[in-house]
């Protein structure tokens, strides 16, 4: 098998039903698998899944851990030489997803491949996809750069890439023991381009391939994002950069956050 998809469902059932019916217009002309996790949602439309492509297997955790350790989970059950992580917020619009595993076959030493994030009207490109690492003095501006993207080339290197379509090739996948399941949600992806980088690999932007993501659509409190985000930067800053540089992180993050919560 050549592709494993993995969604991660947390009550996301219309999102994912769209997301589906999307892959059915444009199915590839390659062997492929969507293993659908849910996250113990209060809700269950598994078999309403499996009616929707044949290509599509359930799974339900008694139990939300996080959005890592589901797409752990599903990765153990992947038959595929490669794996692409998708939010289930996404829409497929043409064969971007064929693209994208032709062009990772050709890369050695690639580690995670996204592709290009629209918003929901298909023209607008999202900016916060693809960055730089965080660092003390990103810390000041906004966290990812804001480089045009190049539309005569193919690839755009980029330190980190987004979780919200991550195409990765299993056995590294699987070398790397998966997402740090510390982390329960946001910069699970970051801390894995970190390791990818650490290990020789370079991470980066596929051109040539898109979708539309519906940003933010699959999660609904603000408040309680902001609150995982923050306890997530705390990890991923005391895990890259030690106890000192998280301090002074705190620091420098303190007045915005607390603008952010008036």
């Amino acid at each position: 098998m050549k592709l494993s998809i993995i969604i991660v469902d947390y009550n996301s059932s219309k999102l994912i039903a769209d997301c589906l019916n999307s892959w059915k217009q444009y199915r590839p002309n390659f062997s492929f698998e969507i293993i659908i996790i849910d996250n113990n949602s209060s809700e269950n439309h598994l078999a309403d899944y499996e009616k929707i492509l044949p290509e599509v297997k359930t799974f339900r955790l008694d139990e939300n851990k996080g959005y890592g350790s589901a797409n752990n989970y599903g990765s153990r059950f992947a038959n595929g030489e490669y794996l692409v992580l998708l939010n289930p917020d996404t829409l497929i619009v043409d064969d971007s997803i064929s693209k994208l595993l032709e062009f990772y076959k050709s890369q050695p030493k690639l580690g995670a491949l996204t592709c290009l994030l629209y918003g929901k009207d298909g023209q607008t490109l999202q900016k916060a996809f693809f960055g730089k690492f965080q660092s003390l003095f990103g810390l000041t501006i906004r966290r990812y750069n804001f480089q045009e993207i190049d539309p005569s080339k193919d690839f755009m290197p980029s330190d980190i890439v987004t979780g919200a379509c991550l195409m990765i090739k299993k056995s590294l996948f699987d070398k790397l023991g998966g997402f740090d399941e510390n982390f329960f949600m946001y910069l699970e992806d970051d801390d894995l381009c970190k390791r990818l980088t650490s290990l020789g690999y370079h991470n980066g932007v596929c051109t040539k391939a898109k979708i539309i993501h519906l940003e933010g659509q699959s999660f609904s409190s603000n408040r309680q994002k902001k609150e995982f985000y923050y306890k997530s930067q705390d990890y991923y800053w005391h895990k890259h950069n030690g106890l000192l540089a998280t301090i002074l992180m705190k620091i420098i993050r303190w007045p915005y956050r607390i603008v952010k919560s008036m």
